[in-house]
Order: C-alpha cells, then structure tokens, then sequence
C-alpha cells in the first residue's frame, strides 16, 4: 500500500556557508565556501517523504522570485504535488543563511519570507486531497492560526496531524494538544517543557512535562542518543546507529517525513520511530540535504537495537 502524505509547510532557499571563521566584533563572518540549494520544512518534508515511496501533496506560499521558482522545481522533481503551492509578488520568498561548523548547523539568519502570507484560504481548495491522506504533516514554519485550523479540521476529517514544533514559540497550546503526535528536538523540547536540559536524565523528565501538559504524544529527537517516545504514561527510548555526522542539514525533516511515511503502512510507533532514526542516521551521514531512499534505509534500520521503557 502506497503511503499518501499531506504536508502544509514552509519552502525557502537554504544558503550554507563551510568553513571559514569569526572576524572581529564588527567584522564580518568570513567562509570559504558556500553552497545555495532548495529548504524549507515543509519542502524538505515533504521531498523526504516522496523519496521513500509515498504519494505527497504540499500547500504552501512562495514568492514570485527566482528562489521560489528553484523551491517549487526541486519539490516537483522529486514527484510531490505542488499544484497548492502558491506564488505572491507580496513577499519574496524565504530563505534561512546556515552556518556549518563540523556537521552541525547554526541558523545565523531566517527571513520566512511568502511563508507567513500563507492563510487558511489557501489550504481550503486542497482540503479535499488532503482528507485522502494517511497523515498531514505541518511546523511552525507558517502561521499558527494556519495550524490551529488545520488541528480543527483534524478533528472533522480524521486525518490526523504530525507536528513539527519548530518554532516552539510559535507553536499554540490547541496545536501542541490537539495533534497526534509532535516531535520536537532537544533544544525545543526544553523549551516546550520550561525546563534545562542538563543531564542524561533531561530528556526524561522533559518527556514526562509535556505528557503532563496534555499532549497526547510526543517524540524528542535526540540525534545521536536516538529518540524518546512519550505516549500513554510511558516513556521508551528508541535507539539509532551511530554513524559519522557530516552534515545534519534538513535530518529532523527526514525523521517526521519517515515515521508519516512508515506508520502509514500499518507500523507501531516503535517501529516507524526506529525507521525514523535510521533515516535521519543516512541522512547526516552524507553532505548537503541528503534525502535517502527506501533501501538504504531500510538497510540501516536493520542495523539498530531494539527499544526498552526507561518510566
């Protein structure tokens, strides 16, 4: 059975800047090299998802710019349906300047750009494609009276909701409550949980804060320590396989995009988590946004450990 994904997310172009260094306090960063491809959440989810097999429909806003053009190219080619996707001379299109410094990235600079023009309006006429998805995927990349509308339409349909809480600032409590699950990482987790995270025993208690504060399920991506899954009164961590990280670019995207993609064929949350952690492990394992395919993830995840309960 083909997975069918709908994605209602963000699209900007990404701008890496490798290497170089801090100049003085009013100089400027200086790098050696730089590299412009395709982003954004809501693309890059929803390319991730397509890559591994699933039929995909994306609704978001660009700008009516050369950026957009690059965004909405590089999403069709991957085979998502981009026909919600919609172009505006209002705003120009998104873009986010990435700092990589030894395979992790630091955001130095984030326009969002024709994302925050997005409205409910402009996902009603893709309602109907999106009611005959498995899962709908969405972040705080666009508007949150955009996602809380779509959490309400949730409720109608029966199409349930993965969150991506990225901003967690922007992320509502109706939103944080009323998805299926949401998956925040480390630093988002904290600050969803009002709470430091020091200590192996961190994430744990973070877990059980936000099972606490009403949220039916949450997932911490954890990187290399895996995964936390928070469901029920129970917290069970979910390993990954080491692997070396050489660029972590767009590896939380490809982790949601995977657990939809492998819940949707039928899986436990503990499998289709294990099928995440093994996609984000290819994925930062290779340069750029590298988006994997089906057999090498499924090559890797035969490669992990089984799950246990930690509380």
């Amino acid at each position: 059975m083909i997975a069918r994904i709908g994605v209602v997310g963000g699209l900007n172009m990404d701008i890496h800047l490798f290497g170089g260094e801090d100049r003085a306090e009013d100089g400027a960063y200086l790098a050696e090299r730089y590299l412009i491809e395709p982003g954004g959440k809501g693309s890059n989810q929803a390319r991730a998802a397509a890559r591994l097999g699933a039929d995909v429909v994306l609704v978001g806003r660009i700008g009516g710019d050369e950026f957009g053009r690059l965004c909405l190219d590089a999403t069709t080619r991957d085979g998502v349906d981009t026909s919600h996707v919609v172009a505006t001379d209002e705003q120009r299109t998104g873009f986010v300047v990435i700092q990589l410094v030894e395979g992790r990235h630091r955001s130095l600079v984030f326009s969002p750009g024709a994302n925050l023009l997005l409205t409910w309006d402009d996902v009603v006429p893709a309602l109907e494609a999106l009611a005959a998805c498995d899962v709908v995927i969405t972040q705080s990349e666009v508007p949150a009276d955009v996602v809380d509308r779509l959490v309400d339409w949730s409720d109608s349909s029966g199409v349930p909701i993965y969150l991506d809480p990225a901003s967690p600032q922007q992320a509502s409590r109706r939103a944080l409550t009323g998805s299926e699950v949401i998956t925040p990482d480390a630093l988002e987790a904290s600050a969803l949980a009002g709470r430091m995270m020091h200590g192996s025993v961190a994430p744990i208690l973070a877990a059980r804060d936000l099972m606490a504060s009403g949220i039916r399920r949450a997932i911490l991506k954890l990187g290399v320590d895996g995964a936390l899954l928070a469901s029920d009164g129970t917290i069970t961590h979910v390993p990954t396989r080491a692997v070396e990280a050489v660029d972590e670019t767009g590896a939380g995207d490809v982790f949601v995009a995977a657990l939809a993609v492998q819940r949707s064929g039928g899986a436990g949350w503990v499998e289709a988590i294990t099928f995440a952690n093994a996609a984000a492990a290819v994925s930062v394992s290779r340069s750029g946004l590298a988006l994997p395919d089906r057999d090498d993830v499924d090559a890797m995840a035969e490669l992990i450990g089984p799950a246990r309960v930690v509380s």
